[in-house]
């Protein structure tokens, strides 16, 4: 299952297409998130925007840059182009950027597969997406040798999205027990372009669902009730699910703004946010946490 290489879609488009001018914009971005950083046990999962590098890089890097980053990181996104399966799994043995060829853990994959029913190896979902790889250069940069899996949902269905969310965390669960640490990473914009002062609105109602933590909430008030055009509502629908099974967390917005920031064009814009989800430290002699 796990063979071949996926190469770049977006590159020189949405980031720069050599590897000098891509990892001095990484630099400077992840820079911006200040020190120092949290350690790779004491965070559980983030969400990170993946507009061009120039719109949303600042944001996307403040969340990279805030942590230290286990050598295992697990990315779930949207299929903007809906082509392949529903939850497609990359089959490739790496995702390659101007900066060199990312490896995709193979056990991770595995793992994945077996815990996910609704899961299928699927080239064709990613093949065109952005969404993950816009991402990718920022680990390579943050984390050096980082492997990772890739997962995209593009069914708006929120059965599927909570039983893939459980999936992942009985994955997590069995690699923490062997005490191999990953990452949980969700692409994600929020609303997009109306004029700013209404797409923050819809952006801080997105922002408020995911920091309740109720997926169930963060599914409704989306696409249903508010309809608000977050593109990365499924996988962070099945991250919320996830984290119900796996140890308490505290979600933290560590920076939020648009697309508008960039240019100052502010009459239509897209809204981005990076938020972390910290683990609770547990109450000395208990095992419980605080």
């Amino acid at each position: 299952m796990i063979e071949g290489v996926r190469p770049p879609a977006v590159s020189g488009v949405f980031y720069e297409g050599d590897a000098r001018s891509l990892r001095g914009d990484v630099d400077a971005y992840l820079a911006g998130a200040g020190t120092p950083r949290l350690p790779a046990e004491s965070w559980r999962a983030l969400l990170l925007p993946h507009a061009g590098h120039v719109y949303s890089g600042r944001i996307a890097g403040h969340g990279v840059g805030a942590v230290e980053w286990p050598g295992l990181a697990l990315l779930l996104g949207p299929n903007h182009h809906g082509e392949g399966a529903s939850v497609a799994l990359s089959p490739e043995a790496a995702w390659r950027t101007p900066l060199g060829d990312v490896g995709v853990s193979s056990e991770l994959a595995e793992a994945l597969l077996s815990a996910c029913p609704d899961l299928r190896p699927d080239p064709r979902a990613h093949r065109r997406e952005h969404a993950l790889e816009v991402l990718v250069p920022f680990l390579q940069v943050a984390r050096p040798g980082i492997e990772i899996a890739c997962v995209s949902l593009g069914e708006p269905d929120f059965a599927l999205c909570a039983s893939v969310g459980a999936g992942l965390a009985r994955v997590v669960r069995a690699f923490e027990e062997r005490g191999r640490r990953v990452a949980l990473v969700v692409s994600s914009d929020l609303n997009h372009y109306l004029p700013r002062p209404r797409n923050r609105e819809r952006d801080l109602r997105a922002v408020d669902a995911l920091l309740q933590g109720d997926p169930r909430e963060l599914f409704e008030r989306v696409l249903v009730r508010e309809r608000i055009s977050m593109c990365g509502v499924l996988p962070a629908t099945a991250l919320l699910e996830a984290l119900k099974h796996l140890p308490p967390t505290r979600a933290r917005l560590l920076a939020q703004g648009d697309s508008g920031d960039a240019f100052g064009e502010t009459s239509r814009v897209v809204g981005y946010a990076a938020v972390l989800w910290e683990t609770l430290p547990e109450t000395p002699g208990t095992g419980r946490t605080r």
